[in-house]
């Protein structure tokens, strides 16, 4: 019955807020007003949910300047936070399943988003490649989940080098989060009226110019350990 509950209103919130952007967008042809809906969406979400929402090391985050944040992911609710906690213009890249629903294909499409496929390496770096090139013509930060997929049990997975990758590509720095109380969120009951607490925790930047395309994979191994780290 819970699932149910969040999941109608977080379809019903994000079709609101994301018409509104994609119609503003539509009109300016300014992406970064994404940034405006995304902010009210995830606060909406967290009055609706109870959710008190805690953030540490926001002075590692020089105002104006974009970052790939780079984020351990156990529920949806994660997305609509960090663009709350973040304080910026900010896209994901989105699995490409969600391109089989229409209206929000566009709406991800508008506002900057890129698609995907993690069964087809080809697309997956096209589709990045897609992403690069239009950074360069209207700046945002990126939101990557680098294990690939929401975590089942709360536990930190592998991640996948797609971070590391589009950091060295555009020489953005990465910014390690944790989130913390996600993943206990996502399992309350329907009658547990009780406030939750989810906190992220942003690290130091790590500077991706001091890598090169073959050391992505170590990396790959920092980003990891930054975000391990800052669990207590």
């Amino acid at each position: 019955m819970r699932t149910i509950w969040v999941y109608s209103n977080i379809a019903l919130w994000t079709l609101i807020f994301g018409l509104g952007s994609y119609f503003t967008i539509l009109l300016t042809g300014k992406k970064k007003y994404f940034r405006f809906f995304a902010n009210i969406w995830g606060k909406t979400l967290s009055l609706i949910f109870n959710i008190n929402l805690v953030i540490e090391g926001e002075e590692n985050l020089e105002k104006n300047k974009n970052y790939i944040f780079a984020a351990n992911h156990c529920s949806f609710i994660d997305i609509p936070l960090l663009c709350v906690a973040c304080k910026r213009y900010l896209v994901f890249v989105a699995k490409s399943e969600l391109k089989k629903i229409p209206i929000f294909k566009s709406i991800l499409d508008r506002a900057g988003f890129v698609f995907v496929d993690r069964q087809n390496n080809d697309n997956a770096v096209n589709s990045m490649n897609i992403l690069i090139n239009d950074i360069s013509s209207e700046p945002r930060s990126v939101g990557i989940f680098p294990e690939g997929t929401r975590s089942r049990d709360g536990v930190l997975k592998k991640f996948k080098k797609g971070a590391a990758v589009m950091a060295i590509n555009t020489h953005i720095p990465v910014i390690p989060v944790y989130i913390s109380g996600s993943y206990e969120w996502s399992k309350k009951s329907f009658f547990d009226l009780t406030r939750s607490t989810i906190k992220f925790q942003f690290s130091e930047p790590i500077d991706s110019k001091n890598f090169s395309y073959e050391q992505r994979q170590s990396f790959t191994d920092l980003i990891r350990s930054k975000v391990e780290g800052m669990k207590k």
